[in-house]
């Protein structure tokens, strides 16, 4: 059954389903390439569990002054509510550079204020998003700490996941440091807030601290182990290298560093609360493009195979440099569309919540599948269409299938079954019903595409 995850867009999937059957093969048909015969088989085993929140967002600080989430801003609000309810992380380099100032009036991106706070709480609740709040660290007291992580807690309420000290306090402290300045805060924060939870250490490009992190902290309110990863630095971006990424190198090899901590100290969960493909903002043409859509399905993937609870994306705006990566794209704060990311985000979503199930691809490379619950995302980085048999880990009696696909891994014309993304937050995909017998469903996949099969 479709998961509640989904159900931002439950309604438009519904009436879509009966509009178009023929997109997915009209797709096909108009590759250059003859349909490749590929079996994908989804094993009935758990590989672990996608729960609701997974594909989420991190923004600067400093966008909470500068107004960027605004509970009347109705574009903003609907293009997160159509991924579901998710997390929001709020730190990045400006984390460790805006001050809370308890006595201001707000809206400057110079700080942070008790009416911007209030605003970001309302945003929160008009998109049923949560929040990951970051705490300066590098440039502040734990007093101060104190005063800002009491209002945040009281003004946020429900929708506060954890508190975040520092940004990537490896760049500015050792282990041993941070560890003695996280005890120092938290200790100030739960004087004022009894309750409060904390994710860390929320290392910049390496996992060195989090077994050690762990162990030290795990009984001092720590319910996220974090880190921040991404493929490198943008002047040596390209689609080819952000393809290959996933598959070996430090992305992987990070998610099993995290998988490892979280599950030898019992930490509840772990979390890449800040990634994206390039860091400095990635680049225009690789990141914000069909090839960036597929790269964050098979980034998801491994996180989720190595039991990660979700992936923060960073984006937004920047004073630091264009965030050519952004999955929603803005013009000052107001959002303008949405791009590569956002719709592997989105496809992720659909696909909705529980176990994890991975699968066998036979017949062609460059293939990637996975299985939540009982619904299928096929990933097809080749450059041949591909005609799938699929076995289902259980029988179905109804199939859907949504391609995400564009005219070539470099265009920004993105579309999930038939359908792009406006700006308002308007989706209206034309599924095509696909066969099903018993465990068996057929599909093509055009080259360069992704497609998630939706069963009941």
């Amino acid at each position: 059954m479709i998961s509640r995850r989904v159900t931002g867009v439950i309604a438009v999937l519904a009436t879509a389903a009966a509009v178009t059957a023929g997109t997915v093969a009209a797709q096909a048909a108009s590759s250059p390439q003859r349909a490749a015969a590929v079996r994908i088989t989804v094993s009935t085993t758990r590989a672990g569990t996608v729960d609701a929140g997974f594909a989420g967002f991190s923004y600067e600080k400093d966008r909470i002054g500068a107004g960027v989430f605004d509970a009347g801003d109705t574009n903003l609000v609907n293009l997160f509510r159509l991924l579901g309810p998710s997390v929001l992380r709020l730190g990045g380099n400006l984390n460790d550079i805006v001050k809370w100032n308890p006595a201001g009036k707000g809206g400057s991106a110079s700080a942070v204020a008790p009416a911007d706070v209030t605003k970001l709480a309302a945003f929160l609740k008009a998109t049923g998003w949560k929040a990951i709040y970051g705490i300066n660290l590098k440039t502040n007291t734990a007093a101060n700490a104190a005063s800002e992580a009491q209002f945040a807690a009281h003004a946020l309420g429900t929708s506060l996941l954890a508190f975040e000290i520092g940004n990537e306090p490896n760049f500015y402290r050792t282990e041993a440091t941070y560890e003695t300045s996280f005890n120092s805060y938290v200790t100030a924060i739960r004087k004022v807030v009894p309750g409060a939870v904390f994710d860390g250490p929320g290392q910049g490009d390496s996992t060195s601290w989090v077994n050690a992190f762990a162990a030290h902290e795990k009984n001092n309110g720590l319910t996220i182990l974090s880190t921040h990863i991404y493929i490198g630095n943008q002047t040596g971006a390209t689609i080819a290298g952000m393809l290959a990424s996933n598959s070996s190198g430090r992305l992987p090899n990070a998610d099993a560093v995290m998988d490892h901590a979280q599950s030898t100290n019992g930490i509840p969960q772990w979390r890449m609360t800040e990634a994206n493909s390039y860091f400095h903002g990635g680049k225009a043409g690789v990141s914000d493009v069909e090839a960036a859509s597929l790269w964050s399905l098979d980034f998801m993937n491994g996180i989720a195979v190595h039991h990660g609870s979700g992936v923060n994306f960073h984006g937004g705006t920047s004073t630091q440099f264009p965030l050519n990566y952004s999955p929603i794209h803005f013009s000052g704060i107001k959002p303008t569309g949405v791009q590569g990311v956002y719709y592997g985000e989105l496809l992720w979503s659909m696909a909705g919540t529980g176990a994890l199930h991975t699968t066998t691809v036979t017949g062609a490379s460059n293939v990637t599948a996975w299985g939540i619950g009982n619904n299928v995302i096929v990933n097809n980085e080749g450059t041949s269409a591909l005609t799938i048999t699929l076995t289902l880990s259980a029988k179905a009696s109804t199939a859907h299938g949504y391609v995400l696909t564009a005219p070539s891994l470099t265009s920004t014309a993105i579309t999930i079954a038939g359908s792009p993304v406006g700006v308002t937050g308007s989706f209206t995909p034309s599924p095509q019903t696909l066969t099903v017998t018993g465990t068996t469903v057929t599909l093509t996949v055009p080259a360069h595409s992704a497609a998630l099969v939706l069963t009941q």
